[in-house]
């Protein structure tokens, strides 16, 4: 076996839809909204479960309903075999990236060959954990640590106006109701059926918003004349999964299974907590350096929209033209369902990268205490 046949590369990558919390989902266990991707897989790419090395699922509030290893709590609800093993990472945001990250780390040192990896979050049911070590209470203002009071922060500190943020969520929206009235979405979504209907499309992208609008939002993390961070320039809360099966490229070759994406390289880094939202801008450039590619390299970018204010800072120091950043929305409109949002941008970025016949694409984001995750992908 030749080091090309070990890499890494997906061949299939969905999603449910975005659905706010509290909504239409909110009756769903998040094992089902699981399960529902990774039958979906097996459906459209036909390899049976059987085949499965290893099940990674990522999840960052691992608490209640999302406690005692929902890997594999999935795959047993979901009549998956019983020899598939499956494990539950947490790196919070980016739980479902690095699932992505560890699968390719497994593939390319001979650890197996066909990995599905996933990301759930249920956000109608488990609810935020405020703890904080007494240490890092010390070390660190708790009252500055919350994220939005980080993305405050960020857009103090690089001055980045309320006007600038509120223009963004509004593209966002703009991006993401055209990716659904033009059908951008269709092959990458996977319907949800619960006890009442069949969820088939995202819920949150508003056609009906504007700048205008959004200007008269309150702020809700900081009350004085300068706060900037509203409801309409942050993401929402939402239910989701998403998932992708990653095979090694002897794998898919042997099986003629199409290619989504080779998984060129993959970066982590960490940043202050205190300005979490930067986190991608280590993060991509170790990724860029590793690759020798520079960011005019990169035809499309999914960097996850968590606050509108940090979304703006990595996009300025990384110089990411507004052409190709999220063409399809982000976050703001989408949703950030926290677990799965690396895997349901990585499968937004595939699949537009396919559409576009890209060659080169970077899914980002970054992550609460002060993280960031970065992965280019290659078309073959």
């Amino acid at each position: 076996m030749t080091a090309s046949d070990s890499q890494a590369v997906v061949v299939d990558a969905v999603r449910t839809p975005q659905v706010p919390k509290d909504g239409a989902l909110a009756g769903t266990h998040p094992e089902d909204l699981v399960t529902t991707v990774l039958a979906a897989l097996v459906d459209r790419t036909g390899v049976p479960a059987v085949e499965w090395d290893d099940f990674r699922l990522g999840c960052a509030n691992q608490e209640e309903e999302q406690g005692r290893n929902l890997a594999r709590q999935s795959i047993l609800a979901g009549g998956f075999p019983e020899t598939v093993p499956g494990a539950t990472t947490t790196r919070l945001c980016g739980s479902s990236l690095t699932t992505l990250v560890d699968a390719a780390r497994a593939i390319e040192a001979g650890d197996g060959a066909v990995y599905p990896v996933a990301g759930v979050e249920h956000m109608s049911t488990v609810p935020f954990s405020d703890w904080l070590h007494p240490a890092i209470e010390q070390r660190y203002d708790p009252d500055r640590l919350p994220m939005g009071q980080t993305a405050e922060t960020i857009a103090r500190t690089h001055d980045i106006g309320r006007t600038a943020q509120d223009e963004f969520a509004l593209r966002s929206h703009e991006r993401a109701v055209a990716a659904m009235e033009g059908g951008r979405f269709d092959a990458e979504t996977v319907p949800v059926h619960t006890d009442e209907t069949a969820v088939e499309s995202d819920k949150t992208p508003r056609a009906d918003t504007s700048v205008e609008q959004l200007s008269e939002l309150p702020t809700v993390f900081r009350d004085d004349e300068a706060a900037t961070v509203t409801p309409g320039n942050a993401s929402p809360l939402t239910d989701g999964a998403a998932g992708m099966l990653v095979t090694s490229a002897a794998y898919a070759e042997q099986h003629d299974m199409d290619v989504l994406g080779r998984v060129k390289t993959r970066s982590v880094a960490g940043v202050d907590p205190l300005v979490m939202g930067r986190g991608p801008i280590p993060a991509t450039r170790a990724a860029l350096d590793d690759t020798g590619l520079t960011i005019d390299d990169i035809d499309l970018v999914e960097l996850n929209e968590a606050f509108a204010a940090q979304s703006l800072h990595c996009k300025r120091e990384l110089g990411i033209p507004t052409e190709r950043l999220n063409v399809n929305g982000g976050a703001i409109a989408l949703g950030h369902p926290l677990g799965c949002s690396g895997a349901r941008i990585t499968t937004t970025l595939l699949h537009e990268m396919r559409r576009r016949d890209a060659t080169h694409g970077l899914a980002t984001m970054c992550v609460g205490f002060g993280q960031g995750v970065a992965v280019v992908f290659e078309r073959p």
